[in-house]
């Protein structure tokens, strides 16, 4: 085996290893977008909880608004003490505070409150804000609501609680968190770092609060502690890859020792179930229906796809396991059969390969499958090449006598490609004759007779054989072939080769057979 056969084998060994870090670091990335969430989700839960009390404070103080300072103080200082997270409590005149539980009557501008967005009344507020001018260093949130006659109510929120929430999530992950209410400023853990703001967060989210304003959360993960995750998975996950990649790499040398002979894939690739049995209609003149099918082998490789009929079978023939793949073939056969509802005497087209008609194994495989296939007594018609009959060393024909004795019938497929001669047919016993595809295509629309394609039908005729036609797709070559008193008709002008479960719904809905236009 030369030294570039064994690059498989390598790639076999690293590729598990490759595949191992690769994943490890998505799935610490996801570990760590998990944990960031649900410290997302902690923060939005306890958030939310701290909103639903300054809303209800909102709600109702709607009906001080229409009062004097002196008259709504009592009672917007003793909602104030009363709710935990409440800071203060404001009534303002358009643009003019005049009211607050934590100094009484007052009368300034918004416009001082230099760390709130200026030209906005407490109608507008929805947002964090870094600092109150009470107190310009601490958080708050600010929530505002129109009330009567110009006048509107302002919750002010102190955002130490919301501080403390945020810090203590955060050291559950070594998180990075920060969360913004409206268009207001950032609240950020004690955590948060200047080049927090330059990243990718690993987890963000955006949802809903009040009046159209997002509640944003973000967290940011520092690349050391993403990194502490992945190297505790590949601690984890290394050596099970490496002993993969053992096995694998053993497996692939094994497989390139296999592959060195196509007798070892088909053998396998039969072993594996990859192979399945496709079944082409024949119509007959005759009575109008469906009398028969083709059974085709096909291969379906895994990484590969349907590999061509013509290519696994001449290399079955050249590495002398057609006897074997016929036999599987049969084999499929008969399995699809037990789940078919078909009359008696119903044809079974199978090709047989010269190797196989002049084998000693021929008479027993074609009697186990028509004792399998007893219950649905179908005709067998065995299909063999002309090469067959040139071929033919005396088992050939001994073996077709005993079989057709027993009922079996027997074609010759593709007539016209090969060279067999007049006098072959005469000696050896047959009963249908396959016309090749390539002479029903010499027909023309016009109906222009196609002479090669005449001089085969009326020899079958005179040697009273039955004719089967392949490959017939126009209306035009149907008509012109039953002219010509050809039996039976099968191509893609009724069906393409259908598996089996196909086959039989396709077959149940042709109890009355209408030949295409």
């Amino acid at each position: 085996m030369s030294s570039w056969r064994f690059l498989p084998v390598a790639l076999a060994m690293v590729l598990p290893v490759l595949l191992c870090v690769g994943w490890s670091w998505f799935h610490a990335v996801g570990e760590v977008r998990k944990d960031a969430s649900i410290a997302a989700g902690v923060v939005r839960v306890q958030t939310g909880t701290i909103l639903t009390q300054a809303r209800e404070l909102l709600v109702r103080l709607v009906d001080l608004t229409a009062k004097d300072c002196g008259e709504a103080l009592p009672t917007m200082q003793r909602w104030a003490t009363l709710n935990p997270y409440v800071r203060a409590l404001i009534l303002a005149q358009d643009d003019r505070i005049y009211c607050s539980s934590a100094v009484g009557a007052t009368d300034y501008s918004i416009t001082e409150f230099h760390r709130w967005p200026r030209s906005m009344t407490p109608a507008g507020w929805l947002y964090t804000a870094q600092g109150t001018p009470m107190a310009p260093d601490r958080p708050a949130i600010l929530l505002g609501v129109p009330g009567r006659d110009g006048r509107s109510g302002a919750v002010v929120v102190d955002g130490r609680n919301l501080q403390d929430i945020i810090n203590s999530v955060a050291t559950l992950g070594d998180f990075q968190i920060e969360l913004t209410l409206g268009e207001g400023a950032p609240v950020r853990s004690a955590s948060w770092t200047d080049w927090a703001g330059s990243v990718e967060p690993v987890y963000q989210e955006m949802t809903d609060s009040m009046n159209g304003a997002k509640l944003r959360i973000s967290v940011v993960v520092p690349p050391q502690a993403l990194g502490l995750e992945w190297q505790k998975l590949l601690l984890t996950y290394v050596p099970l890859s490496l002993l993969a990649g053992a096995l694998l790499a053993w497996a692939a040398y094994r497989l390139q020792r296999s592959r060195q002979s196509y007798r070892e894939q088909l053998r396998r690739a039969m072993a594996a179930g990859e192979f399945h049995v496709e079944y082409q209609p024949v119509y007959s003149q005759v009575t109008g229906r469906f009398e028969g099918v083709e059974a085709l082998m096909r291969w379906m490789r895994p990484g590969t796809g349907l590999v061509r009929p013509d290519i696994f079978i001449a290399a079955a023939e050249q590495e002398g396991v057609i006897i074997e793949l016929t036999q599987h073939l049969l084999g499929l056969i008969e399995r699809d059969m037990r789940e078919w509802d078909t009359p008696p005497g119903f044809h079974v087209g199978v090709n047989i390969a010269p190797e196989h008609l002049s084998s000693e194994d021929l008479v027993p495989d074609v009697r186990a499958f028509v004792a399998a296939t007893a219950a649905r007594q179908p005709l067998l018609v065995l299909e063999i090449t002309e090469r067959s009959l040139i071929e033919d060393s005396g088992r050939a024909r001994r073996n077709i006598d005993t079989l057709r004795a027993e009922g079996v019938r027997v074609a010759i497929d593709d007539f016209g490609t090969g060279h067999c001669s007049l006098s072959y047919l005469q000696k050896f016993p047959v009963d249908y004759l396959k016309i090749d595809k390539g002479f029903v295509h010499a027909i023309q629309p016009d109906g222009e007779e196609a002479l090669v394609l005449d001089v085969i039908i009326m020899l079958a005729h005179r040697l009273g054989l039955s004719v089967v036609a392949e490959g017939v797709e126009q209306r035009f070559q149907f008509d012109y072939l039953t002219e010509r008193g050809v039996a039976f008709i099968q191509g893609y002008l009724f069906s393409r080769p259908l598996r089996s479960a196909d086959f039989m719904a396709w077959y149940a809905g042709q109890s009355r057979p209408v030949v295409p236009d």
